[in-house]
């Protein structure tokens, strides 16, 4: 028979987890509800789980210096899925990128959707419905 404190200790443990993959999975560090744009050229790409981020080398634009921002996306597999691959955004590619911007104001972001010079849009949707 199992006593009522074993049940108690495997609830909490099973609540306390859950909270972390909750947790690790939010949003909260972006402002969804703004997203913005910035023109750049890709430096570096991590095509790794959980989060593919690519780092990106912003343009001169108005008398304001080039920058470096990251930029995180979701997973290989939900790019993929979406028609990504390894090589679609490379390091040296020139491209427009939409994302909801860092609420700390630090320079990156969820990416949302990238513009290639070609006008070839590249975005994806975390929904498998909708792939």
């Amino acid at each position: 028979m199992v006593s009522p404190k074993m049940v108690f200790l495997a609830v909490s443990v099973i609540l306390g987890f859950g909270g972390m993959a909750a947790a690790h999975h939010s949003n909260a560090a972006y402002d969804l509800d703004h997203p913005e744009t910035v023109e750049g050229t890709v430096k570096t790409v991590n095509w790794t789980n959980p989060h593919i981020t690519f780092v990106v080398e912003t343009d001169v634009k108005n008398a304001e210096p080039a920058s470096t921002w990251v930029f995180e996306v979701s997973s290989p597999g939900v790019l993929t899925r979406s028609g990504w691959t390894k090589r679609s955004l490379q390091p040296g590619d020139h491209a427009v990128f939409r994302y909801a911007p860092l609420r700390d104001g630090n320079p990156g972001g969820f990416l949302l959707k990238v513009t290639l010079p070609i006008g070839q849009e590249l975005s994806y949707s975390l929904t498998p419905a909708d792939q």
